[in-house]
């Protein structure tokens, strides 16, 4: 699956699925790129519409992003993120787990079962 994993990828859709298995949309306006190489590097970074009314405009904005790059492996349908560089700092040094499911010239990525439920965000190869 390396070779397949390889390139460039504009996201579809991002979702998260709570605990009650309800979906909903991480944010409005959503976009990103994510980029693997055949060196063994990825980049991500997604923005959303800033929506936070908070006072403090550098949060709405921090609200509003997500990167991240490093590295990564693939084992099986299993991708490995080894996070060196993040939009939030509590990423840098952990293995990000995505376990991919490849239909045509799309990749969904999903995230383990967390606190708040999982990820599951669609990817488009350009």
């Amino acid at each position: 699956m390396t070779q397949s994993v390889i390139g460039t990828w504009k996201l579809v859709a991002f979702n998260i699925e709570d605990n009650e298995k309800q979906i909903t949309p991480w944010g409005k306006d959503t976009h990103g790129l994510l980029i693997y190489t055949d060196s063994g590097h990825v980049s991500v970074s997604i923005n959303k519409k800033v929506e936070n009314d908070s006072e403090n405009e550098f949060e709405n904005k921090f609200d509003s992003v997500l990167f991240y790059s490093g590295t990564y492996r693939v084992e099986g349908n299993t991708i490995k993120h080894q996070v060196t560089q993040a939009s939030n700092p509590a990423r840098i040094g952990r293995e990000m787990i995505r376990y991919a499911e490849f239909k045509g010239d799309e990749v969904t990525l999903v995230t383990p079962q967390e606190s708040f439920g999982r990820a599951i965000l669609i990817w488009k190869r350009i």
